[in-house]
C-alpha cells in the first residue's frame, strides 16, 4: 500500500507562527490559534530529551535504521513504546510525537523498515527485539506500547501477538495504538482465537481521511477479542478556527520532517490520548482510562476548542464513500468480510442537549449530526432513575422523525427538532438517536444527559 503525503497547507505559515504557540523548548513551531494543554495529559513533560540514539540492523535481507528517543537521564529501564511509521515516511516524520513521549519519561523506539509488503511485520519484530537486546538499560520489555500509523499501524496486531504471546513481553502492561491502520497480512484466525485479552487497544481514525476504507479498520477492531472496556474506536474531526484549518486527515499524527504539521490536533487528539492510555496501562491510573478508553465520557471526547472526538465500541462505516484503498481490494485476505459492515448505518453524533446541560424552558431543541443516506431517526427521551439507569417504563417525545422534518436532508445541515410537548419539570433526563432508511437501520448513538428546570415560557419552547 502506498501512503500519500497529505500535508496541511502552509499558506498562512508566517502569520500563524506569529500567533502560534510553542509547547516546550523541545518542540517545533506549534501552528494555529489553539494553545496546547498547559498541564496534564498532552502537555510536554519535564524530562530533557536527548538526541535520538540511532543504529542500523540487517533483518530479512534489508538494512533497517532504528531510532531510540529517550530522556537524557534514564536511571532505570523505562516503559517503552515501539513505533511503526507509515509507508515512505521516516521516523523523523513523527519526530515531535516521539520526542513528546520521551519528555514524559518513556522510551520511544522507531524502526525505519524497508517497504516490502511481505516482510514489514518480520522486520518490525526483529528490529524491536534487537533494540531491546542492545539497550537493556533503557528498554523495559515488561511495559510496552505498540504504536503506528497507516501501513505500520496495520501490522501492530501481529507484531504485538508475537511480542506478548511468544516472547513474554508486556507482563506488566501492554497496549496498541493503531492510527489509520492498513491491512495486517500476518495475522491468522488461529492467532486471533488465541489473542491476549489483556492488551489495551485504540483504533484511531480521521474524519477527512479518504485513504483506507473504514471497513478495514473496523475489521481489525472487531476481530480482536479484547473486552469493550479495554478497547475504543476513536474518530478525530476537522475544525476551522480563526481562519486556520485543523485537518483530521491522513497526515495526522505526522509532526516533523515535512510530513504533516504540529498543532492542537496533535496535542489533544494524539499526544493526550496515547499518554493517558500509557498511564492507565502501566500505572493503573483510572484518569488515564477516562481520557483514553472512556467510553464517550466528556473527559475523553473533549478536545479543548476543537470539535469533540467521537468514540464507540460499535463502529460502522459511512455509506457511499469512495476510498483510494477499498476493503474489497484483492490484497485484503479478509475481503469476504467487507460486506458484514454494510447492513447498519453508523451512529449519529449528539450536539445538544448533552453533558448535564441545564435546559429552560421545558421543550428543548434537540440537535444531532446527520447520517449519510438516513431517511428518518428514532428519538428516545427517558427520565433517569436514582441508580443512573434510564427508566425503561417511561418515554417522552415522538417515535420517529423524518430527515426532512428535522431539516437535515440538505448537505452540511445539522438535524434539529423541538418536541411538540413539554418535558417534566426539575428532572434528570437522557436521550439518544438511531438513524434508519428503507433498507437499513443504524446503531444507537451515545447518550446525552440533561436536566430540566424553570417554567414554560413559550408554547413551543422558543421565541
Amino acid at each position: 500500500m502506498k501512503q500519500y503525503n497529505k500535508t496541511r497547507l502552509f499558506s498562512m505559515a508566517l502569520f500563524l507562527m506569529a500567533l502560534g504557540w510553542t509547547a516546550s523548548p523541545m518542540a517545533a513551531t506549534h501552528l494555529g490559534p489553539v494553545a496546547p494543554p498547559s498541564s496534564g495529559y498532552g502537555s510536554w513533560g519535564s524530562h530533557a530529551v536527548a538526541s535520538p540514539t540511532v543504529f542500523s540492523f540487517t533483518t530479512q535481507g534489508y538494512d533497517n535504521q532504528i531510532s531510540i528517543y529517550h530522556p537524557k537521564t534514564v536511571p532505570a529501564p523505562a516503559a517503552s513504546i515501539f513505533f511503526a511509521p507509515g509507508w515512505n515516511v521516516s521516523c523523523e516524520g513523527y519526530g515531535e510525537l516521539l520526542r513528546f513521549l520521551a519528555s514524559k519519561g518513556y522510551i520511544a523506539v522507531c524502526d525505519d523498515y524497508v517497504e516490502n509488503a511481505g516482510l514489514i511485520g518480520a522486520q518490525l519484530k526483529d528490529a524491536f527485539v534487537a533494540a531491546a537486546a542492545r539497550y537493556p538499560a533503557l528498554i523495559d520489555t515488561g511495559r510496552i506500547g505498540l504504536m503506528g500509523h497507516s501501513s505500520g499501524a496495520g501490522l501492530l496486531t501481529s507484531v504485538a501477538y508475537d511480542l506478548v504471546r511468544n516472547r513474554g513481553w508486556g507482563s506488566n502492561g501492554a497496549f496498541i495504538f493503531s492510527s489509520a491502520p492498513w491491512i495486517d497480512f500476518d495475522i491468522s484466525d488461529a492467532m486471533l482465537a488465541d489473542y491476549p485479552h489483556d492488551i489495551k487497544l485504540i483504533v484511531h481514525t480521521y474524519e477527512d481521511d479518504l485513504s483506507t476504507d473504514l471497513r478495514t479498520y473496523i475489521q481489525q477492531f472487531e476481530s480482536l477479542p479484547i473486552p469493550d472496556a479495554e478497547k475504543e474506536y476513536i474518530t478525530l474531526r476537522s475544525a476551522s478556527i480563526n481562519g486556520y484549518d485543523y485537518s483530521a486527515d491522513h497526515a495526522v499524527p505526522g509532526t516533523g520532517d515535512g510530513y504533516g504539521v504540529f498543532d492542537a490536533m496533535d496535542d489533544y487528539g494524539v499526544f493526550r490520548i496515547v499518554e493517558a492510555l500509557a498511564d492507565y496501562t502501566f500505572n493503573g491510573n483510572m484518569e488515564g482510562w477516562r481520557q483514553s478508553l472512556g467510553n464517550g465520557i466528556a473527559a475523553q471526547i473533549e478536545m479543548g476548542e476543537l470539535r469533540d472526538l467521537v468514540s464507540t465500541d460499535d463502529p460502522r462505516p459511512i455509506p457511499g464513500i469512495s476510498y483510494e484503498y477499498p476493503c474489497y481490494t484483492p490484497d485484503n485476505p479478509r475481503r469476504s468480510r467487507c460486506a458484514d459492515y454494510d447492513q447498519e448505518l453508523p451512529a449519529s453524533v449528539l450536539q445538544q442537549p448533552v453533558k448535564q446541560q441545564r435546559i429552560n424552558p421545558l421543550s428543548p431543541l434537540f440537535v444531532w449530526e446527520p447520517v449519510a443516506t438516513a431517511e428518518s431517526y428514532l428519538l428516545q427521551i427517558r427520565p433517569l432513575l436514582a441508580n443512573g439507569e434510564p427508566d425503561w417504563n417511561t418515554s417522552y417525545g415522538v417515535p420517529s422523525i423524518t430527515a426532512v422534518g428535522a431539516g437535515c436532508d440538505n448537505p452540511g445541515e445539522l438535524c434539529r427538532f423541538v418536541l411538540p410537548e413539554n418535558l417534566p419539570w426539575e428532572q434528570n433526563l437522557v436521550w439518544w438517536i438511531k438513524a434508519s432508511s428503507a433498507r437499513r437501520e443504524g446503531v444507537w448513538s451515545r447518550r446525552g444527559y440533561f436536566f430540566t428546570e424553570g417554567q414554560v415560557l413559550f408554547a413551543n419552547g422558543f421565541e
